[in-house]
């Protein structure tokens, strides 16, 4: 448990500093970017979308038998599009003072006034250059701004006066203060703010509105009600597009049925004075002709005959009818007209798969609107939904064609009947055959226009109602909080990735400075038999009582594997420098001479140039000296001032190489010296420093590699573990130096409790 608490607390705890740092600098970077970043608001709004909309189908002009009258049914989903459709869009537009725009201009961000603007703008276009331009506005005091187009620019020539008209490029401006804002924020207009106006086109105006910050969402295709989402950075326009593009969308709906029911009563009252007309000469025509012929009554026998041929003049006069919606339906699309724009009665065409294609490229229509504002014509995805606008126009224009040949044909077949009946009456008297005939045109008129009366009055009703079933369910209102930015989710991001870098770097920088911090890791990485260890010594502490485990198990094992041999030479080497094999070196051979040993200190560390003091003796001549036979060891080898205990320093290396050094020559002379001493110990220079030194630990008969707790990185031991396994070293022992206090050592050395707490604390971190 506490191996994990140190692998995965530990780094943490050692990169806390840092952590906070970027902690706080994520903070302080989320708070600017929510200061500097310009709030939207969302405004939401339902409406109920009712399929019974009443169009001049349901009034069912031309029935046939077996049809029922009632409203027709509209496809929720196409409703839905419309609500995204440009001209939708463009109508409620049209409704909105969203023309002008006013804004503040900051050093970092712009921020739109509306209605808080502390200037008023009044206008007159004059063409079309007007629109969609930016101009910026330098207040200047005293009345008195500059504009220019260019934000960093303004030439001072480009004055405008508060009150005067100014002509522009395409539109006459005048400039005045809001009192009313002004008023309640006077430092509302300062000298030298900046401000920025633009008049947008009706094009810009509904290109702004898009698939971005307008969103239309069905609740379900069998719930008909429809969700509108709208984001703009003024709550206040939010709010207002969305009420009045649902305001619009009924009133749209309205107008539509208006249009359908004035034209079907212009065709009406078109064929209703044609009917008058025939009615008044048919029955003149009755009147003058029973007058002239003194004719009161008509036969009983030709009341069958004259009741069939009304009845196929009737149908003749409805094919007639028929014939003409067709006909006005036929040149409609033959024109190539936008599907959009017309309103088919389908009543006439008796086709329901026309009504569906109808409906289908009609949806069609307004998606390939949609689409226009993020594709060009050229692209697939325009190219792909002509394609199947055509197709569809193509088989409605096929149906309505073969529906007016059948009409076609159908008259003619009225006519023959017609004529075959009149043949037929050419066997009555000439008096009764005439009669019969002026009364069948009489009663044939009255009939057609009693209908058409009937029909008229329908219409004028349905007109004068004017009623849709749409429903606004909820309308929408001014939002008080910001959909972006999203405060908390920033702070939350920020923070998150803060955390996660600094903890990321923590890990990375205790991966690479990892550090041995005990004897289990130690022997894990290197792989070598540890000999002892040596509890880290203190001020005021003889070492030499922290060395006794040290030297214990050295004898050990001397005495197993040198049971015949008299001395011994052991090499004391580390890795590094200062990981204490000097130290080590010193305190075993005051141990060993503590014990009745003599002892020989060599000093081999090429590492330090200096002349050798490892026991306060200095002397400029050594081994190096040996080694050229320029002196003798007499000469060469010092007393020191611990009984039993020589020292031979390494001399002037100025002219010799570390591989002559550490050569068998050496070791020769080292085994001249065995007949005086007991135990040869020898400093030798760092591992990783002077590789060289791996030739001498080949010839001793113990080689010692010191490494230091909490200053041997890991990735040290591990190189340690290769040079030694490549050079392939005999008898390594590995020395843990700084091991945490034992009872060795607070049995030899009185440690305070104070000192006991620091070093628990100092272990665990």
């Amino acid at each position: 448990m506490k191996k994990e608490y140190q692998t995965l607390i530990v780094p943490i705890l050692k990169g806390l500093p840092m952590i906070i740092l970027l902690l706080i600098g994520a903070i302080i970077l989320a708070a600017r970017l929510v200061v500097y970043t310009v709030p939207e608001y969302q405004s939401t709004g339902s409406i109920k979308i009712d399929n019974r909309n009443i169009n001049l189908g349901d009034l069912a002009i031309f029935e046939e038998e077996g049809r029922t009258k009632g409203a027709t049914s509209v496809d929720f989903l196409t409703e839905v599009e419309i609500f995204k459709s440009k001209k939708l869009k463009e109508l409620t537009l049209r409704k909105l003072n969203f023309e002008l725009e006013i804004f503040r201009e900051g050093k970092i961000k712009t921020i739109e006034l509306y209605k808080n603007s502390p200037i008023n703008l009044s206008y007159k276009i004059i063409n079309e250059a007007a629109y969609d331009q930016i101009y910026y506005l330098k207040y200047l005091g005293a009345n008195q701004f500059l504009w220019s187009k260019n934000k960093e620019q303004f030439d001072l020539s480009n004055q405008l006066i508060l009150g005067d008209s100014t002509k522009m490029k395409g539109f006459n401006l005048v400039i005045n203060k809001n009192d009313t804002i002004l008023s309640e924020h006077p430092s509302s207009l300062r000298e030298n703010d900046i401000f920025s106006f633009r008049i947008n086109s009706l094009k810009a105006q509904v290109a702004a509105v898009n698939s971005s910050n307008y969103f239309v969402r069905s609740v379900d295709k069998k719930i008909q009600i429809i969700n509108l989402y709208f984001q703009h950075k003024v709550p206040e326009k939010a709010e207002l597009f969305i009420n009045t593009l649902m305001k619009t969308y009924i009133e749209n709906c309205k107008n539509e049925h208006q249009e359908e029911a004035n034209k079907a009563l212009f065709f009406i009252d078109d064929q209703l004075a044609l009917v008058k007309k025939k009615l008044q000469n048919s029955e003149g025509r009755l009147v003058k002709y029973k007058t002239q012929e003194s004719i009161m009554n008509i036969k009983q026998e030709t009341d069958a005959i004259l009741k069939e041929m009304m009845q196929l003049e009737f149908q003749k006069v409805n094919y007639a009818m028929q014939k003409g919606e067709l006909e006005r339906t036929f040149e409609h699309l033959a024109n190539g007209n936008d599907l959009r724009d017309f309103a088919p009665n389908f009543e006439a065409l008796k086709d329901p798969l026309f009504k569906e294609a109808f409906l289908k490229a009609q949806n069609l229509e307004l998606v390939k609107q949609d689409l226009l504002m993020k594709y060009t014509v050229q692209s697939d995805e325009i190219q792909n939904i002509e394609l199947k606008i055509n197709n569809l126009r193509t088989f409605i224009h096929e149906s309505v064609k073969n529906t007016l040949e059948n009409i076609i044909a159908r008259q003619d077949e009225m006519t023959g009947a017609i004529a075959n009946i009149g043949a037929n009456v050419q066997a009555f008297p000439d008096k009764e055959q005439q009669t019969m005939i002026l009364q069948r045109s009489v009663k044939l008129n009255e009939q057609l226009y009693t209908s058409l009366i009937e029909k008229r009055m329908e219409i004028a009703v349905a007109k004068s109602a004017n009623t849709v079933f749409h429903q606004i369910v909820d309308r929408a209102e001014k939002s008080k909080n910001p959909v972006t930015p999203n405060t908390a989710l920033i702070y939350g991001v920020v923070i998150f990735f803060a955390l996660l870098i600094g903890i990321a770097i923590s890990f990375l920088k205790h991966l690479l400075t990892a550090k041995i911090k005990t004897k289990k890791e130690l022997t894990q990485h290197l792989n070598l038999p540890l000999i002892g260890s040596i509890a880290k010594t203190r001020k005021n502490e003889n070492p030499v009582n922290n060395l006794g485990n040290l030297y214990t198990n050295l004898e050990l094992i001397k005495g197993e594997a040198t049971s015949q041999k008299k001395v011994s030479t052991v090499l004391i080497s580390s890795m590094l420098a200062g990981e204490g094999k000097s130290f080590t070196t010193k305190n075993l051979a005051k141990i060993y001479a503590s014990m009745g040993k003599k002892v020989l200190v060599i000093d081999m560390d090429l590492t330090n140039n200096q002349p050798g003091n490892l026991f306060g003796t200095t002397n400029d001549l050594g081994l190096a000296d040996l080694l050229r036979k320029s002196i003798t060891p007499h000469q060469a080898i010092l007393k020191t001032n611990t009984k039993n205990v020589d020292f031979l320093p390494k001399g002037d290396l100025s002219n010799i190489y570390s591989g002559i050094l550490f050569a068998p020559q050496t070791n020769k002379f080292i085994d001249t010296l065995k007949a005086d001493y007991d135990l040869i110990l020898i400093d030798a220079p760092a591992i990783g420093m002077v590789e060289d030194v791996t030739l001498m630990m080949k010839q001793v008969d113990f080689n010692l590699v010191i490494f230091r707790r909490r200053q041997t990185k890991i990735k040290t031991v591990q190189f340690a573990k290769s040079i030694l396994e490549e050079q392939k070293i005999p008898n390594v022992y590995a020395v843990f130096n700084g091991a945490k206090t034992n009872h060795h050592q607070k049995y030899f050395n009185k440690i305070s409790v104070k000192q006991q707490v620091w070093d628990t604390v100092v272990s665990i971190f």
